[in-house]
C-alpha cells in the first residue's frame, strides 16, 4: 500500500477517534488532577490531527501545498469549536470552553508551521541534489 494511502487512512481513523472521544462522557473523576493536562492534550491532538493531514498532503505532490495547508488548518479550527460548542450543549458530563478552543488553535497552528519548515527543507536538500 502507497504511503499516501496509508497516511491519508491515518488521518481519517484519527478523526474518527477524536470525534469519539470528544463526544463520550466521561466522570471528572476518572481524570488526573494535573494542572493544565487537558489543554497539553488538546495542543497535542490537534497538532497530530494537521500534522497528519499536512503529511499526506505532502506525498500527493500538490503545487498548492500551502493555501490546501491553510484551508485544512481552518477546517480543523472550525471542527474543533464544534465539537466544543456540541460538548458544552449536548454531552452529558462535557463542559466546552473556550480554552479547549483556544489550546486546539494553537496546536494547529504549531503544526501548520512545523509543515511549512519540513517542507522548506525538503526543498532546500532537493535543490542541493
Amino acid at each position: 500500500m502507497p504511503k499516501r494511502t496509508l497516511l491519508w487512512f491515518g488521518y481519517f481513523c484519527f478523526l474518527a477517534l477524536l470525534t469519539y472521544l470528544s463526544l463520550t462522557p466521561i466522570t471528572a473523576t476518572s481524570l488526573p488532577s494535573i494542572p493544565y493536562l487537558d489543554k497539553l492534550a488538546h495542543i497535542g491532538f490537534y497538532a497530530l490531527l494537521q500534522g497528519l493531514f499536512s503529511l499526506a498532503l505532502f506525498f500527493e505532490k500538490r503545487n498548492s501545498f500551502h493555501k490546501i495547508v491553510w484551508a485544512s488548518a481552518l477546517f480543523h479550527v472550525i471542527y474543533g469549536t464544534v465539537i466544543e460548542i456540541i460538548q458544552k450543549n449536548l454531552v452529558p458530563g462535557r463542559y466546552g470552553e473556550w480554552q479547549d478552543g483556544l489550546a486546539n488553535v494553537f496546536g494547529v497552528l504549531i503544526a501548520v508551521l512545523l509543515s511549512f519548515e519540513f517542507m522548506k527543507r525538503l526543498n532546500q536538500e532537493n535543490q542541493k541534489n
